[in-house]
């Protein structure tokens, strides 16, 4: 029987594709993820961020070590001077060559608590760009486990489809048959050659859906998928989508570069306040000048001093910074608060979605058994002349349609876990730690999309 045929050809090909991928060498999923993160362009911008802030910890925490500077210089002086005027009797001025050079040191004593608090803020966005790294490692690790379902996904339904074209040619071959012996009418062969047609352009679509997938991988990982990738499994996730939010609020990437930013502007705004304070900075130099009696003769400077400074605009400058440093400090609580909102409402759509999607793929795994036990009374019907030979076509067809739903189905509710995992930022330490349930319900829906039941 034709039935039988297909299923016989599908199992062939289900049986074959694993091994194919255990001698390929397929790619998993993990090792997808590692490729993506192992040299991303979104990912180097997050690295060159952190180098920088690194440097900004460096160059805050400068200002507690002294400071050096050094000037000389050489050449020819014209001078006009009382000295000069009381050593010549005939110009009143004179030419001299000349040099002077000076050394100092300054060492900040007391500048009103500004330097341990900008060093505190520069570190606290040293430890922002780290989360910011952890945040888009995260995002490149869910966009590449979507982007690798989708070629499994486009890869099954073309070999549903091509299988079915196949069956399809048989179902033509015997309906042409039976014309020519008057068993048939054309009409039913027109109609056959009409679903093929509708089959061919089905593949012609997938086919680009395939290509398209193939192309956002590639930019993701850097290379095209291997011709054999291993079905992720399901992963282990908290029950309900409140015992995930209460793990997002602890541990989530942007949670944690909200609060550094909290952090950074709190010391910013008390860096700040430095300015109501006056500044005290010890001073030791040295000053020496060389040029002819007739218009200076030789002048030599040494200092150790404390100096006492402080400056205060007339316009009341130093208020506003203060309080523009304060509102930013409320700006970033407020951000806070509002990334919180953000992460539950994508917790809770992802579980809602996820729970949808498993729902579905199991409304369609009972569709494709219903279809199947169909199809299996037309084919005792056909025996007993009672259905046509296009009605078990169209029940073909039905089968067909059926089996795309569920893989469409079953690989949106694979999908949706992992966007959990994501929408928590923890997908990265469950692939690290293999945190994954067997899914014999997720592979054994996916074998019965591919004709393995």
């Amino acid at each position: 029987m034709i039935y039988k045929k297909f299923l016989r050809t599908l199992t062939a090909v289900a049986v074959v594709l694993p091994a194919f991928a255990g001698m390929a060498q397929a790619e998993s999923i993990d090792q997808a993820v590692s490729g993506a993160l192992n040299k991303h362009p979104t990912l180097e911008q997050a690295y060159a961020a952190q180098r920088a802030s690194h440097e900004g910890v460096r160059e805050e925490r400068s200002n507690y070590f002294p400071k050096v500077s050094a000037m000389t210089a050489v050449g020819r002086v014209y001078g006009d001077n009382s000295t000069s005027r009381g050593l010549s009797v005939t110009r009143g001025a004179g030419y001299s060559n000349m040099w002077e050079g000076s050394l100092g040191i300054n060492q900040m004593i007391f500048d009103g608590f500004r330097t341990p608090n900008m060093v505190g803020a520069a570190k606290a966005r040293e430890d922002l760009a780290n989360f910011t790294i952890e945040d888009v490692r995260e995002t490149l690790a869910l966009q590449t486990a979507l982007s690798y379902m989708n070629v499994l996904r486009s890869r099954e339904s073309l070999i549903a489809l091509q299988n079915y074209l196949g069956t399809l040619d048989e179902y033509s071959s015997r309906i042409r048959t039976m014309v020519g012996e008057g068993a048939a009418d054309e009409a039913e062969l027109q109609q056959a050659e009409a679903i093929k047609l509708e089959v061919q352009n089905l593949i012609a679509s997938f086919q680009g859906q395939s290509q398209s997938a193939y192309a956002e991988y590639a930019k993701l990982t850097g290379h095209l998928p291997d011709d054999a990738l291993v079905r992720p499994n399901d992963l282990k996730l908290p029950e309900t989508a409140g015992d995930a939010i209460s793990q997002v609020w602890m541990s989530h990437p942007k949670v944690q570069t909200s609060n550094q930013e909290i952090i950074a502007a709190g010391f910013e705004a008390d860096g700040e306040k430095a300015a109501y304070y006056p500044t005290f900075t010890g001073e030791l130099s040295a000053y020496a000048k060389d040029i002819d009696d007739i218009i200076g003769g030789e002048v030599e400077d040494n200092r150790a001093v404390v100096r006492a400074n402080w400056e205060f605009s007339t316009g009341c400058a130093e208020i506003a910074r203060i309080r523009k440093a304060k509102e930013v400090y409320a700006q970033s609580k407020a951000k806070k608060d509002e990334t919180l909102r953000d992460l539950e409402a994508t917790v809770r759509l992802a579980y809602a979605d996820m729970n949808s999607a498993q729902e579905q793929k199991r409304i369609l795994t009972e569709r494709l058994g219903a279809n199947e036990k169909l199809m299996q009374t037309y084919h005792v019907q056909f025996e007993g002349a009672k259905v046509r030979i296009l009605q078990l076509l169209q029940g073909e067809n039905q089968i067909l349609n059926a089996k795309l739903d569920l893989i469409n189905a079953d690989y949106r509710a694979l999908a949706a876990q992992y966007s959990v995992a994501g929408s928590m930022g923890t997908l990265r330490q469950t692939l690290k730690s293999g945190v994954v349930t067997a899914a014999s319900s997720t592979n054994s829906a996916a074998g019965a999309a591919n004709g393995q039941h």
